[in-house]
């Protein structure tokens, strides 16, 4: 016998499509999956079922709706489901059906991409805020610095002048040393001509008092000489 797809099986075994899909999860059922009309399909074979513990019999009847506004077990209500079982074929429904199942699918996966985009959108919203509060952050810190940058621009001016000041009173310093200095040589100089000038005028004296000294000595006399 030929594989089969989730809904047969569920027609053979009397079991529902996500009790064997549950079966298949669980390692309980072996299955395997084909790429089919509307995607990837689980396809069974009779020995998978009957290894899972399943029984495969045929299917009874077709498995169509039942109206919900009749009484079930009425002869309306058999009548108007043999007369539905009579004029839908049986591939017609169960392709409807599957599409169907499709569909829950399709809405399962569109609900659960709504959810996780809402998480995606209030973490963007949370991530937002926590920018903005650093941006804030940021923009008092940098107001704050600014001002201490000014404080420390304004303190740095005022040492430049005083460096400026004492650089001037230096100069003003050297200057009065220099002078100093010339004022000292100048004594110095003034102090040595007197010296050498008292000096000169010691010797002067000497030289005066060694000339008076020679002109009073007596000269020899003649008899002296004879003698």
């Amino acid at each position: 016998m030929e594989r089969m797809t989730l809904r047969e099986a569920a027609q053979h075994t009397a079991r529902s499509i996500t009790t064997l899909r549950r079966y298949i999860r669980s390692g309980r059922l072996h299955a395997e999956k084909r790429f089919g009309r509307f995607g990837p399909e689980y396809y069974l074979a009779p020995e998978d079922l009957s290894e899972a513990g399943l029984s495969v019999e045929p299917p009874v009847g077709r498995d169509l709706p039942v109206p919900a506004n009749t009484g079930v077990g009425s002869p309306a209500t058999t009548a108007t489901y043999e007369a539905l079982a009579a004029a839908v074929p049986i591939s017609l429904y169960q392709e409807l059906q599957m599409k169907h199942e499709q569909l829950l699918v399709q809405y399962g996966m569109i609900r659960t991409a709504g959810i996780r985009s809402m998480d995606v959108q209030n973490r963007l919203e949370r991530t937002q805020e926590e920018l903005a509060q650093l941006r804030s952050r940021r923009e008092r810190k940098g107001r704050a610095q600014g001002l201490h940058d000014e404080q420390r621009g304004k303190q740095l001016r005022e040492a430049h002048l005083e460096l400026e000041g004492r650089a001037l009173e230096i100069l003003a310093l050297k200057e009065k040393v220099r002078g100093l200095e010339m004022l000292t040589r100048n004594t110095i100089t003034n102090e040595t001509i007197d010296q050498q000038f008292g000096e000169v005028v010691d010797q002067s004296k000497r030289l005066q008092r060694l000339r008076s000294s020679a002109v009073r000595r007596p000269r020899p006399t003649d008899s002296t000489d004879d003698a």
